[in-house]
């Protein structure tokens, strides 16, 4: 009986063991298929946690997570950047709008969606299944943020609210110095009440990063002077070595220039220097004088420029090597000298500029053959972009691009402004019309584009434009525009010998060619795929104070927003194939009216409560 006892129990004790088995057995495989199921449900989705900005990707696929992004951008298109004080609100689009020329249309805002995804959907997909478990996990309780991938051009948002918003500020004023004859006066600071922009594009930031738009508040601040009346006295009682100074004698390079004490005694004003209030030369006014004496000795470097007759070069334009006045150089030449005292003579510093391309033997350049051609169409375009095309053009024709140069269009160009002869155009900048350098300019950056590509040169720097512009359509999508200072057009003479850069206008034709020497390369593009194309949506309207009110004038028409692709593709001689894919993102542009605003009483600016800034105590 004991015998069958402890058999029967040792049965007992396998069976429980059996059991207990299989149930481990069990849970492992629910565990395993859970696990599995769950890997296969989310193997084209995002897994659950993962966010970007507000918005929940989990369970989403990369298709429908992109329809939502772009709902988002597409709101924020419509509804602009919303910036506010307790009297006056404006809204800036994204995109900076024009009133007659597409080629001053620039992004303040944009979003590269593709980065956002790809990057959010790593997300639990890294390292070895250990880890991707524990991630998964892991962003399933605390959640993952995926970071919102965008660009946005903080200096050309600041000066916009800067220019709608400047009018209700009180800038401080520091305690200033008056000098009539014998008499010394010192007029007393004034505080003021300020918009600390900066901080206002970092809570912008923020909302961006949290794809979550609201009204931006402007808090106006007060604001302290940093130079008070009490703490000028040490800095008055040097004035009496500084007026001793009858005058100063400056040289640069052959040219001479005398500072009289009359000359200088209102460039003089109090200056904040290492916490010490001293005496010094006001940069403005002196930078001023100094622009008027470097009118006398700059000179421009001058590369050689040249043009064909037939098959041969013939020289137009010799170089000649360019000198600069250094302007801060001299600023503190002159203010060292006149604050300590010292009268005598200056030795301003002149820079000497080479220039890149030097005249020469112009037959032995390599330059014989037609290498490539680009072509663009501006009928329709308003005077002063027609005019600013051919100035343009004018500058870059006969210019040499050296063997290995990196070639810069904005560099090419020069400056963008009166002294080279550009006509402005306006831009709307909030609730102000604003006019501005640069129309027309975008025309000579999508030909020379153009040019590039036929001529199988590798291109370094490309942005499109931010919308469709039907100047360079069609092919949609193999457009490049180009802004001072940014962004530029670039690309690289990797010919081994110069490139003869020649432009020309045949009716309503910007025609550019390059010639230099056939190496036997092909160069070919796709035809660009557009796709994503997005509807433009309701006409915008803008007021403005430059119509009468209630007047309305239409200024852009409706474009669809697409992304395009193509593909660029150069075959050397030896073999060799190299491409390049240009990807371009188009937002949807609205049908934009500006309309006269009507007249309104802005009433007085009462700040709440504010915090003053420190001022500094010498």
């Amino acid at each position: 009986m004991v015998g069958q006892d402890k058999i029967k129990a040792k049965g007992k004790v396998q069976r429980r063991y059996l059991r207990l088995a299989l149930f481990f057995l069990i849970l492992i495989l629910v565990i395993a298929g859970t696990v599995f199921g769950f890997q296969l449900a989310y193997a084209q989705k995002f897994y659950p946690g993962v966010r970007a900005g507000y918005l929940n990707l989990g369970g989403l696929n990369q298709d429908q997570a992109l329809v939502k992004l772009q709902e988002i951008e597409e709101n924020i298109q419509r509804k602009g950047l919303i910036f506010r004080t307790a009297d006056k609100e404006i809204s800036i689009n994204p995109v900076m709008v024009t009133v007659a020329d597409p080629d001053l249309a620039r992004p303040l805002l944009t979003f590269d969606w593709s980065k956002t995804i790809d990057s959010a959907f790593e997300f639990g997909r890294q390292g070895n299944w250990l880890k991707r478990f524990s991630d998964q996990f892991t962003q399933l309780i605390f959640k993952k943020q995926a970071a919102v991938n965008y660009q946005i051009d903080r200096e050309e948002l600041r000066n916009i609210l800067a220019t709608n918003f400047s009018g209700l500020e009180t800038k401080a004023k520091n305690a200033e110095l008056k000098i009539n004859g014998s008499e010394i006066e010192v007029t007393p600071e004034q505080s003021g009440q300020e918009f600390f922009y900066d901080q206002v594009l970092d809570s912008l930031e923020k909302q961006i990063k949290l794809l979550n738009f609201e009204p931006i508040e402007l808090t106006i601040v007060a604001v302290e002077p940093t130079i008070k009346k009490e703490y000028t006295g040490s800095a008055v009682n040097s004035l009496e070595k500084i007026l001793a100074v009858e005058a100063i004698k400056l040289k640069a390079d052959s040219v001479d220039s005398v500072i009289k004490k009359e000359d200088f005694i209102p460039w003089l004003e109090f200056q904040l220097r290492e916490n010490e209030i001293v005496i010094g030369l006001n940069h403005d006014r002196v930078m001023e004088f100094l622009g008027l004496l470097a009118q006398k000795v700059n000179v421009g470097a001058q590369d050689a420029k040249f043009e064909l007759t037939g098959q041969r070069v013939t020289k137009f334009q010799s170089s000649r090597d360019g000198k600069a006045l250094d302007l801060e150089n001299s600023y503190e030449k002159i203010n060292q000298q006149i604050t300590a005292g010292r009268p005598g003579e200056i030795e301003l510093t002149v820079a000497v500029a080479p220039a890149k391309v030097a005249t020469g033997d112009v037959n032995n350049l390599g330059i014989r053959d037609l290498i490539g051609r680009g072509v663009t169409n501006f009928a329709g375009s308003p005077v002063n972009r027609r005019y600013n095309i051919g100035v343009g053009a004018n500058t870059l024709n006969g210019i040499l691009i050296e063997p290995n140069e990196e070639f810069s269009l904005l560099d090419a160009l020069g400056a963008i402004d009166d002294t080279n002869g550009y006509r402005k155009e306006l831009v709307i900048k909030g609730d102000r019309t604003i006019p501005e350098y640069g129309g027309g300019l975008c025309q000579i950056g999508t030909t020379t584009f153009r040019v590039a590509l036929n001529s199988g040169l590798p291109i370094t720097r490309r942005q499109n434009h931010s919308y469709r512009v039907s100047y360079y359509e069609p092919p949609v999508g193999m457009d490049a525009t180009i802004y001072s200072p940014s962004p530029d057009f670039r690309f690289i003479n990797d010919t081994g010998n110069y490139i003869l850069f020649t432009t020309h206008i045949d009716g309503d034709n910007l025609i550019f060619e390059f010639y230099g020497t056939k190496d036997g390369r092909i160069a070919t593009t796709t035809e660009p795929v557009a796709y994503n194309r997005v509807a433009p949506g309701e006409p915008r309207y803008i007021e403005t104070d430059t119509l009468k009110p209630g007047e309305k004038k239409k200024v852009e028409s409706a474009h669809a927003g697409l992304e395009t692709n193509f593909t660029y593709t150069v075959t050397y001689p030896n073999g060799e194939v190299k491409e390049q894919e240009f990807h371009s993102k188009y937002v949807a542009w609205k049908e934009t009216w500006l309309i006269g605003r009507q007249p309104t009483t802005t009433p007085e600016v009462i700040p709440g409560e504010v915090t003053p800034t420190p001022a500094v105590t010498p």
